[in-house]
């Protein structure tokens, strides 16, 4: 244990995110489509949280560290579990297997843990590889080595199958190399890679979607490709593009300052948990979707500061990773409320309502500030000497 060395902007931000969460939760309740107060369990779910990123504050990052194959261990089996687990204690929808059902405690999902679980293992054998005399072979061994423990849990991804967890891990990923030892004539191609492939398929979707149809929709489920269809071509395939023609609607709506409190007479699914930002768009306009990103900005850079500052690779590791996840969440979350992006189901950090994905952020925050709980005593000792 450490003496807890509480970061106070951080709580702050962090009680900003639940009274922004709350009150647009209560505005989607307003829509007359939903059975239940949300808004209390959020609130529940956030004291929570609270007292969670609170204790981790008391917790020395080095002990986490000495349990990371642990940890590891604990998040491929949460989600080997979705597989033998007996049907009554498993909630399938859509087609997708990816929760928990829990007496009590409700739907829980554990890819949401386990992104976690993968935050330390990546840090831990980022700041274990010592192999860097021959620069390329080192580069290459940590790669592979990374790979390596991700594969597992990529494999149990795709059977569920929960693609959207896939590209978060991947962010962690090139987050954490970024911020690793290793050469950037690695690093470039990682980044650039995915965004040239992405472009690559936008532009075959528009020129030659048959090459697609054959060789690239016929490996995923249904609903995954009428999500490309909504997403890319929401005219033509006004049903799949249904969800985001409504959310951009709602944003579109709210235009510089929003219609208030008093204007919430649309449809929009899911409005509480990945179309907050419609809601937010509709009641606030530009000004408070504006806001809501700065808030998110200061939050990222806090982050940033604290892994820059730290003491060891480990710790810069973890927080980069951190900053990763979140941002792309945020990215993503945003970019499909306004039509930039296919509709994944990804939740808006701190803001959307959702036990697992909100426990998951706290605990994400709560590694930042054993982060730098860790670094100040560390400084400290070493001062005294």
């Amino acid at each position: 244990m450490v003496k807890a060395k509480l970061d106070y902007n951080i709580l702050f931000l962090l009680f900003l995110f639940m009274a922004i969460s709350c009150f647009y939760i209560y505005e989607a309740q307003q829509l007359e489509q939903y059975y239940g107060n949300f808004v209390i369990r959020q609130f529940v779910i956030y004291i929570g949280v609270f007292l969670l990123v609170i204790a981790m504050s008391y917790i020395d990052i080095d002990y986490i560290k000495q349990s990371q194959w642990v940890i590891y261990a604990f998040g491929i089996i949460i989600l080997v579990g979705l597989l033998i687990v007996p049907g009554k204690f498993v909630m399938t929808n859509g087609g997708a297997t990816r929760w928990y059902s829990l007496p009590v405690i409700g739907s829980f999902q554990p890819a949401e843990l386990t992104k976690i679980c993968l935050i330390l293992t990546f840090a831990y054998l980022v700041e274990k590889h010592k192999d860097w005399s021959t620069k390329w072979k080192s580069d290459l061994w940590l790669l592979v080595k990374l790979g390596l423990v991700c594969l597992p849990v990529l494999l149990l991804l795709r059977q569920q199958p929960d693609m959207g967890t896939v590209m978060q891990i991947a962010a962690i990923f090139m987050a954490i190399i970024i911020v690793s030892k290793i050469s950037m004539n690695w690093i470039l191609p990682v980044i650039f890679i995915p965004v040239t492939v992405i472009v690559g398929f936008v532009f075959t979707y528009h020129t030659r979607l048959d090459l697609l149809e054959r060789y690239f929709f016929v490996y995923l489920e249904g609903y995954q490709e009428r999500r490309f269809h909504g997403w890319l071509n929401p005219t033509e395939y006004a049903d799949e593009g249904h969800q985001v023609n409504l959310a951009m609607r709602a944003v579109g709506s709210g235009r510089l300052s929003g219609l208030g409190m008093d204007n919430n007479s649309f449809f929009i699914p899911e409005a509480h948990t990945d179309f907050i930002f419609s809601i937010i768009g509709h009641t606030h306009g530009f000004v408070g979707a504006c806001f809501l990103i700065c808030i998110y900005f200061i939050l990222l850079y806090q982050i940033v500061m604290i892994g820059f500052q730290s003491t060891s690779q480990f710790d810069l590791s973890v927080c980069a990773g951190v900053a990763g996840l979140f941002t792309f969440q945020i990215f993503q979350n945003i970019g499909m409320n306004v039509g930039l992006l296919p509709v994944t189901g990804f939740s808006l950090p701190f803001v959307s309502y959702g036990g697992s994905s909100l426990i998951t952020a706290g605990l994400a925050l709560g590694l930042v500030l054993c982060v730098k709980a860790n670094r100040k005593e560390y400084m400290f000792e070493k001062s005294e000497e």
